[in-house]
C-alpha cells in the first residue's frame, strides 16, 4: 500500500471544515491533522512540521502571524516544514505573499478557493463545497503536482493561475465590490419603509452577500480597500453613462452586457 499523504489544516470554519470533510472521504489516501481551538482539536502547529501539505484556513488577518510562527519553528527545529507545501485560502493575496517572501518561506503557494456560502462555521461546512469551483493559485509560485492533484482530483475544483496583484484586482471586481454594493443597497432600501412590501427574488439575490460573515466582510474590505475604491470609481462612471442612455442606446447597452455574460 502506498504511503498516505499527510495533510494539516489550520482553522476549521466553512473552508477548512469543508476541506477536512472532503479529504476524509478518502482515508486510504490522506492522513489528516487539524488545528482548531473552536473544535477542540488536540494538534498544535508544531505537530504539522512534517506534513506534506498544510492549509492555513484561519481568518486572513491571522495568516501572517501563522506564517511567522512557522518560520520561527523552522529556525528552532532542524527540518521543520522543510518539505511541507504551505498554502492559504484567504481572499486577498499580495500582503500574504509579501510576508511569506520576507520570511523566506520558499514552499509557500498563495491560494484562494472561489467557493463559499453566506453561512459560516464548521457546522455549515460540507464536502461538496468546492465541486466544480475555481481555485486560484499563484502563477509565480513553484508548481506542485501533489497539491494540484489534490485540488483537482480529490477536492473537485478547477485550478486557475494568477499572479497575486492581478488576483487582488480581479477579485475586487467579482467578489469584494459586490459585497460592498450588497451592503449599501440593503442599507439604502431599509431607509425606505415601503420596500418591505416590494422585496422580491431579485433584491434578495442582490443583498445575499450582505447577510454573510461580518468579521470576514470587514477583513475583505479593509485589506483590499484600494482596489475596491478604484473599481468603484469605474463603476460610478459606467453607471452615470448607463443612466444617461435612452431608447436604442439603452437597449444596445443591455444587449452588449447580456451577450458577454452568456
Amino acid at each position: 500500500m502506498a504511503e498516505k499523504i499527510k495533510i494539516g489544516i489550520i482553522g476549521l470554519g466553512l473552508i477548512g471544515g469543508s476541506i477536512e470533510k472532503r479529504l476524509a472521504l478518502k482515508p486510504d489516501l490522506y492522513e489528516i491533522k487539524t488545528v482548531s481551538k473552536s473544535q477542540n482539536r488536540d494538534f498544535q502547529l508544531v505537530d504539522l512540521k512534517n506534513e506534506d501539505i498544510v492549509f492555513i484556513c484561519s481568518p486572513q488577518s491571522e495568516v501572517n502571524k501563522i506564517l511567522t510562527e512557522i518560520a520561527l519553528l523552522q529556525s528552532k527545529q532542524e527540518g521543520a516544514f522543510a518539505k511541507t507545501i504551505i498554502t492559504d485560502v484567504a481572499s486577498t493575496k499580495k500582503r500574504i505573499k509579501d510576508k511569506a517572501d520576507q520570511l523566506g518561506l520558499k514552499n509557500f503557494v498563495a491560494g484562494h478557493p472561489m467557493a463559499g456560502t453566506e453561512k459560516q462555521g464548521y457546522e455549515s461546512s460540507f464536502p461538496e463545497l468546492f465541486e466544480a469551483a475555481k481555485w486560484i493559485l499563484d502563477s509565480e509560485a513553484p508548481r506542485n503536482i501533489i497539491l494540484e492533484k489534490l485540488i483537482t482530483e480529490d477536492i473537485g475544483a478547477k485550478i486557475e493561475y494568477l499572479d497575486v496583484e492581478t488576483h487582488d484586482k480581479a477579485v475586487a471586481a467579482t467578489s469584494h465590490l459586490p459585497l460592498a454594493l450588497s451592503v449599501v443597497l440593503a442599507k439604502v432600501a431599509m431607509n425606505l419603509p415601503a420596500t418591505k412590501k416590494t422585496i422580491g427574488p431579485g433584491f434578495k439575490s442582490m443583498t445575499r452577500l450582505a447577510q454573510g460573515n461580518i468579521a470576514m466582510g470587514t477583513e475583505i474590505i479593509d485589506l483590499n480597500r484600494k482596489n475596491i475604491n478604484e473599481l468603484w470609481q469605474d463603476y460610478k462612471a459606467e453607471m452615470d453613462a448607463f443612466l444617461s442612455a435612452y431608447g436604442d442606446d439603452l437597449e444596445r447597452e443591455l444587449k452588449v452586457v447580456k451577450d458577454k455574460l452568456e
